[in-house]
């Protein structure tokens, strides 16, 4: 068997490169090869009824797919099976169709509001007025903005006041977005559990001391937390995963006033090197097993 990983083809990030790295020592270690490609390098072609990913020639069994291109794992699915899947990525990596998605298993999440898409260069004040009034009397400030694409925590903001806001949605309209309400219980803390194959096998505590967002790229600190955290917030994150069809994930769970488990972000393409650190657990070789597992179980399906 034959393993394509594909990654983003403009990162410089060094945990999605020993993300990969990992992998690729994991597969190894059950005597697969893996190539390591660019998303750059691989071209979707789409002609009338044909479809395919070029350049073609070179078959792989399946492919573990580290990127957020959508139209790439479209095109890909259709050539061999993905992990996670092509429906998982649209899912998760959209914040506002993965609170939809999970809306009726119930999962509580923050209070939020999806900002409406907004096509013309200068939007008419009095409907952006009208809007973002409406946004400031349900959430009451502060309010968190993000936006419905993103990672690491750059595209979330805390707006702490009316001109914020204003200045924010000047910025962010043609994008899309969405504002949450600020859980202030526990600022810069939250809880990542990592899910494989509806089983919660690593989970970290995430706190940054001196900002609201607890990621681990923005300063935020990682403490081992597998063997001790409540069984409601593995409850969460596996009933996440089931939702959004993630075969593997990182769940994002934050903390309520009352110590009970909210849901802020699942992601299908998580870093795990600091959990692996933190924890010691051999995250990528769950990954891979599992993978291998759902590909033998196909096979004997057909």
């Amino acid at each position: 068997m034959k393993a394509l990983i594909v990654i983003n083809g403009y990162t410089d990030n060094g945990s999605l490169l020993k993300k990969a790295k990992r992998l690729v020592e994991a597969l190894e270690a059950e005597s697969i090869a893996a190539d390591v490609k660019k998303a750059t390098h691989l071209l979707v072609l789409s002609q009338g009824d044909k479809g395919c990913v070029l350049p073609e020639g070179k078959k792989y069994d399946f492919c573990l797919y580290l990127d957020k291109d959508a139209y790439l794992a479209k095109a890909l699915s259709e050539e061999m099976p993905l992990f996670n899947s092509y429906r998982s990525l649209v899912l998760s990596d959209d914040k506002m169709k993965t609170l939809q998605a999970i809306r009726k298993t119930g999962i509580q999440a923050p209070m939020t509001i999806s900002a409406p898409l907004c096509y013309v260069d200068k939007p008419d004040p009095t409907e952006v007025s009208f809007f973002l009034h409406h946004v400031e009397e349900v959430l009451s400030f502060p309010i968190v903005f993000k936006a419905c694409h993103g990672s690491l925590g750059r595209q979330v903001l805390l707006l702490k006041n009316e001109k914020e806001l204003f200045q924010c949605y000047q910025q962010n309209s043609h994008i899309p977005h969405l504002y949450e309400e600020y859980l202030s219980s526990h600022p810069g803390q939250d809880y990542r559990l990592f899910v494989v194959g509806e089983k919660v096998i690593a989970a970290m505590e995430r706190k940054n001391d001196k900002d609201f967002r607890s990621n681990i790229a923005l300063g935020g600190k990682g403490r081992d937390v597998t063997k001790t955290i409540a069984d409601s917030y593995k409850d969460v994150a596996i009933r996440a995963c089931k939702a959004l069809d993630l075969l593997y994930a990182g769940i994002d769970i934050a903390i309520g006033k009352d110590g009970e488990p909210i849901f802020l972000e699942a992601n299908g393409n998580a870093f795990f090197s600091e959990i692996e650190k933190v924890t010691g657990i051999d995250v990528a070789s769950f990954v891979v097993k599992e993978v291998l597992g759902r590909l033998k179980d196909k096979r004997s399906q057909s």
